[in-house]
């Protein structure tokens, strides 16, 4: 049987363009002695544990259904994870504006829709492992191809291991693609008669489901009309894209976070709503703009239990993707010049109403939850941003690990994420937290974000200044 991509999956190919390339993904620092062999037996080691890794997208006949993961017969692991060097001195600009390129160039689709690269030639003798994926890939069941060569102690139980030879499966031929999608309409069909029929049996029964039905549909409507026509507000962050980017990256203590938390009870992503509009209001006045009683929109994935909503309605809506358990929150973004404590108690109030909405899944329970590491919650949070598109900033935070992380015994020392840019939003914010650390990803359009890394500077006045507010007001 076809294994066919999800309709979101199908979605995100068809509307990946240059200007828009649909990818997520990241860069670990590491401290020095990492080396491109070392991670590529890493990497083979392990890569049977993402399950795409070495499938690629087939396009069916026309009309025979949604594209299909095949295996790439002529899959090559060198193509994959590439070896890139700096020049002297290596330092973080020249990093940013190599990455930069890469987060911008689109992936092959004719190859597995992932690429790694080993780059070195950093500053004290680091190296940086970046990695990309398209949105695609990284549906129900994604496994990062950077996160499993990761291992918590500098030991790998599994360094001795020889993978075993991998023998791609055949690929189903046009006809057969063709067969399976008439199957397949006939079941949904099938499906949709047995559907009809019970319904008419219980409207005989009790005459009153029938009404209730349509109310309910009624007001579904009427709620899918009101959400679409509440369009972002104009802002200098919402411009058509070019196919360039600028990658900025920005470390930030936990520990500041925590303190804030402790002082006013929020939670960490409510800060880091509350920084990401203070940082940005600097911005814009910084540019002449005016932010006077300005609220921008933003949009902030939670993840959601499962009895949280109905997955019926949120696929409606385009705020949830198809098993993910994440929904997205459009939330006011407060640009405007303000006391950051105040800033940050409006925020909490806001995310408060929408988690317990949403009945919202805690930090320390994402971190214990198996496969849940920070690139999957980013996975999700784009996707989630990409059926939204109606806000001005979309922003993820990921809780990650405290304790430290290593590739083949070398440590890892830094992580910053990025989700891509969608629609006419300019700029994305990724957050993960680790190792005492929060490390911010900051992707904008290359034209429109030219004072990106002025950007990434406010992040840390926001922070700074949040704390000695939150401080005063618990005095």
């Amino acid at each position: 049987m076809p294994d066919r991509l999800s309709i979101v999956d199908a979605s995100l190919l068809s509307t990946d363009t240059s200007a828009t390339p649909l990818l997520m993904g990241g860069v670990g620092l590491f401290a020095g002695g990492l080396e491109y062999g070392t991670v590529a037996q890493a990497l083979e080691r392990r890569l049977d544990r993402v399950p795409l890794a070495r499938r690629r997208v087939q396009l069916p006949p026309p009309g025979a259904g949604r594209p299909v993961w095949v295996d790439d017969v002529d899959f090559d692991l060198s193509y994959h994870l590439r070896h890139a060097a700096l020049p002297s001195p290596g330092d973080a600009g020249q990093l940013g504006e190599f990455l930069s390129r890469l987060v911008a160039r689109p992936l092959d689709r004719s190859r597995p829709l992932w690429e790694l690269y080993v780059i070195e030639g950093l500053e004290g003798g680091r190296v940086a492992v970046f990695r990309k994926v398209h949105l695609a890939m990284a549906g129900e069941g994604f496994n990062d191809p950077f996160g499993v060569m990761l291992d918590d102690t500098p030991d790998p139980t599994d360094a001795d291991v020889i993978p075993l030879r991998w023998e791609p499966r055949s690929q189903p031929g046009q006809l057969n693609l063709a067969v399976h999608a008439a199957r397949e309409r006939l079941a949904v069909l099938t499906r949709l008669g047995r559907g009809m029929r019970t319904t008419a049996e219980r409207v005989v029964t009790d005459p009153g489901v029938l009404v209730d039905a349509a109310t309910a549909a009624a007001t579904s409507a009427v709620s899918v009309v009101v959400r679409l026509a509440q369009q972002a507000p104009s802002s200098p962050l919402n411009v058509p894209l070019t196919p360039h980017r600028r990658f900025t990256m920005v470390r930030l203590d936990l520990e500041d976070l925590r303190e804030i938390r402790r002082a006013v009870g929020s939670t960490i992503n409510d800060i880091v709503v509350a920084v990401t509009a203070d940082a940005v209001g600097r911005l814009l006045r910084w540019r002449g703009y005016d932010t006077k009683d300005l609220d921008l929109r933003v949009m902030v994935p939670l993840r959601v239990h499962e009895g949280g909503a109905a997955p019926e309605e949120l696929n409606l809506l385009g705020v949830r993707t198809a098993g993910s358990g994440v929904v997205g929150v459009l939330a006011p973004l407060p640009v405007m010049q303000m006391d950051p404590a105040a800033r940050l108690y409006r925020i909490m109030g806001e995310m408060s109403q929408a988690r317990e909405a949403r009945q919202a899944i805690a930090a320390k329970t994402l971190v214990r939850l198996a496969g849940y590491a920070p690139p999957n919650l980013h996975a999700m949070a784009a996707r989630v941003a990409w059926a939204e598109q109606r806000y001005n900033v979309a922003l993820s935070n990921a809780p990650g690990p405290q304790s430290p992380r290593y590739l083949a015994g070398c440590r890892l020392e830094e992580s910053y994420p990025f989700i891509p840019l969608s629609g006419n939003a300019a700029l994305s914010v990724a957050v993960s937290s680790y190792a005492g650390s929060m490390f911010v990803g900051l992707l904008g359009d290359r034209d429109a974000m030219a004072d990106l890394d002025l950007l990434g500077e406010f992040f840390g006045e926001a922070v700074a200044d949040l704390v000695v507010a939150t401080q005063a007001t618990g005095d």
